[in-house]
């Protein structure tokens, strides 16, 4: 297939896979203290003996629910996610300073150069400020982490804060230099330059960069759900502090924030935002319907899979945090998954060694889909996801033969415009028959598009 490569595979016992639909009504959250434990049991396998490992032997409370889910699918459906966070991470840890070195950014806009790793980091009075604001502001809502977190970088050089972070060794830091800055308008910019001048603006990249890593540094769950509620977090500072000046595009309108459009839909009151953010299970205990943190993270597994994108993960988690279900939804969507896995059972090349080819939209990856990454469409979310019953309704016109190509066999029709729309190369002996319809899978895009990087990123 065309696209970027899958980064599920099948990887159970031989026989007939038990169908990956019956996972929409799953009972992970049943189970949670279990696969908890398997989580941390698969980590320290993962990173080897202590004294070889380049990370502690306990899993990040960040990470903890990602290992969790997939160790359920696996041991429940035979699917293993191949990616980053499936190798080992010494290997890793040796070419991390590399790949960091090569994502490095500045601000040429405003005359900034990328940082030098060894050099000190930016330690200003606004540092200090800006971090005891989010410190004081967190504790208003009940949430204290350690309080070694969000603490001035006095005497620390980039490369000891770039590499204290709950993606190392992983990836670097999603945020790798002041690029923020060349999303604005040129007004904007220069306005900006003359109230906090060049020392001022990299002492706002600090602080976006030092309480996004220390508040996941603070968080336990679903690595994506946290992401979501940093987002609602960060939404809410920039408003009661009126910080939004740095922060969207103020020609356009745009939110350098992605994931700010599909947020502003929910209403969470304080203890509803704690409970998430000291525990997503937790938290999504007290969202209305069943099932919940088992859609949530299955939402998230998807979106690791590649079979959806950063957007289309953030519509599911928007509907399910407003209390929207997502079985059939979800239902949909692991269908049409193992109708490709039964196609293209292994990954290809997610299990190549070295970077990701491709360039997947990745909240963790720079000049992406993702907080500070790509501008938005300027609606994003008046796209909706169709219910299924009505995409059961919709027919194909008379006459397709829908039995030459098996991923695509007992799919309900889709009338033209419904989709996303995409070219299919299929392998040979599988070609569509002339004149046959080209859209793909109902409701949403089941693999990434690529994007090109925005200014300055």
């Amino acid at each position: 297939m065309s696209g970027i490569a899958l980064r599920a595979r099948r990887d159970g016992p031989a026989g007939q896979p038990r169908p990956l639909d019956q996972a929409a009504a799953g009972s992970f959250a049943a189970g949670l203290d279990h696969w908890r434990e398997q989580a941390a049991r698969d980590w320290r396998a993962l990173c080897g003996p202590p004294d070889a490992s380049p990370v502690p032997a306990q899993v990040p409370g960040y990470l903890l629910d990602r290992y969790a889910f997939r160790a359920y699918m696996l041991a429940g459906f035979g699917v293993r996610v191949a990616d980053r966070f499936s190798r080992p991470p010494a290997p890793q840890a040796a070419g991390w300073l590399e790949l960091t070195r090569s994502r490095l950014r500045g601000a040429p806009s405003v005359g900034l150069e990328p940082v030098r790793l060894e050099h000190p980091v930016t330690d200003t009075p606004l540092v200090a400020d800006l971090l005891g604001r989010w410190r004081d502001y967190l504790a208003g809502l009940g949430i204290t982490p350690d309080p070694s977190l969000f603490q001035p970088p006095t005497g620390r050089t980039w490369l000891e804060l770039y590499r204290d972070s709950v993606l190392y060794p992983f990836y670097p830091p999603a945020i790798l230099g002041p690029s923020f800055i060349e999303r604005l308008g040129a007004r904007q910019r220069d306005a900006i330059l003359a109230r906090h001048g060049r020392p001022g603006i990299m002492s706002l990249y600090v602080f976006l960069l030092e309480s996004h890593e220390d508040t996941h540094r603070a968080q336990l769950g679903e690595p994506l759900v946290c992401e979501y509620v940093l987002a609602m977090l960060w939404c809410r500072f920039l408003d009661e502090h009126d910080l939004w000046y740095w922060e969207r595009n103020e020609e356009t309108g745009v939110s350098l924030n992605v994931e700010e459009p599909y947020l502003r839909r929910l209403r969470f009151g304080d203890q509803a935002l704690s409970a998430l953010f000291h525990d997503t299970a937790s938290g999504a205990q007290q969202l209305p319907g069943p099932g919940a943190y088992d859609e949530l993270c299955l939402a998230g597994w998807l979106f690791d899979a590649r079979a959806i994108d950063y957007r289309d993960y953030l519509e599911l988690v928007t509907l399910r945090l407003g209390g929207t279900g997502l079985h059939g939804r979800l239902t949909v969507l692991l269908r049409e998954l193992d109708a490709r896995l039964s196609i293209s059972p292994g990954p290809a090349r997610a299990t190549a060694p070295g970077p990701p080819k491709g360039r997947p939209v990745d909240p963790h990856r720079p000049g992406r889909t993702g907080r500070h990454r790509l501008p938005l469409a300027a609606e994003p979310v008046q796209r909706q996801l169709p219910d299924v019953p009505e995409l059961a309704r919709r027919q194909r016109p008379a006459g397709r033969d829908r039995t030459r190509h098996p991923a695509r066999a007992g799919r309900p029709g889709l009338a033209a415009g419904d989709l996303h729309r995409r070219r299919v190369r299929h392998p040979p002996g599988l070609r569509r028959p002339a004149g046959a319809d080209r859209t793909t899978g109902p409701g949403l895009r089941l693999h990434h598009q690529r994007h090109r990087p925005g200014p300055g990123l």
